[in-house]
């Protein structure tokens, strides 16, 4: 069977279990992207192509960023957070030797809780 395919020309190379499971897209694969030597190569056209893919920031794309960036579920708890320190230093309860440390300490524990995740 194996020389009937040989003589037939129907050879077709296929990767192996492992090989397929430690590079299921052929990235480390040896076959070069482009074939062309290097000599060739116009590498200023080449870098003028791909400076045309590159987007720019136009109007409707800032647009869209701050419609983002102004929403109210963005803004509602920011002024909650400002009128409750105003409530607090109003009310002479607002002590910042205390609020400071408890916050550093907040931002260790997630810190740590997000190490461990990732």
């Amino acid at each position: 069977m194996v020389k009937e395919e040989v003589n037939a020309q129907n050879i077709e190379e296929k990767r192996d279990f492992y090989d397929a499971l430690e590079d299921p897209y052929e990235l480390y694969d040896e076959t070069p992207i482009n074939e062309a030597p290097t000599e060739e190569l116009d590498l200023k056209e080449i870098v003028k192509e791909e400076k045309k893919k590159i987007k720019t920031f136009n109007f409707q794309d800032i647009k869209k960023g701050s419609r983002a960036g102004v929403s109210l579920f963005r803004l509602i708890p920011y002024i909650l957070l400002i009128l409750g320190f105003i409530a607090l230093k109003n009310n002479e309860l607002l002590d910042i030797s205390i609020y400071l440390p408890s916050l550093l300490s907040g931002i260790i524990a997630g810190y740590m809780v997000s190490k461990d995740l990732a």
